[in-house]
């Protein structure tokens, strides 16, 4: 076997985080449904069944680069929705106009990332 061919311990190291991440994002799809994304519609805030718990711990470990993030523009809000692009002026660019709803923006955030989610299946 010829050095260019033979796999080392790091190249199977990196198969098997590769290996779980699509194993991980299987289940979580698995897990993703209607009444899930329903919920977390309904009631961001929780508490959330075991089921939306998983999800949404899941849409919060999401990669930081593409992030859609909430931003609180006072004490109070108003809150604007950003998305963390590295690069940009503060790594990070803000969409949209502001919301003085935090229930809203919290919404907004978290239908951002499901849709994240859903588009990269």
């Amino acid at each position: 076997m010829s050095s260019a061919t033979a796999r080392t311990a790091s190249d199977r190291t990196e198969e098997l985080a590769h290996l779980h991440v699509r194993r991980t994002r299987n289940r979580i799809a698995a897990l993703y449904t209607e009444s899930v994304a329903e919920e977390l519609d309904t009631n961001p805030f929780g508490p959330h069944t075991d089921r939306t718990a998983r999800v949404l711990r899941y849409l919060r470990g999401l990669p930081i680069t593409g992030k859609d993030i909430l931003l609180a523009r006072g004490a109070d809000g108003p809150w604007a929705i950003g998305r963390i692009v590295i690069g940009a002026p503060g790594n990070m660019l803000v969409e949209g106009e502001p919301l003085d709803d935090y229930a809203a923006a919290v919404r907004t955030v978290l239908r951002r990332r499901q849709a994240q989610f859903v588009s990269n299946g």
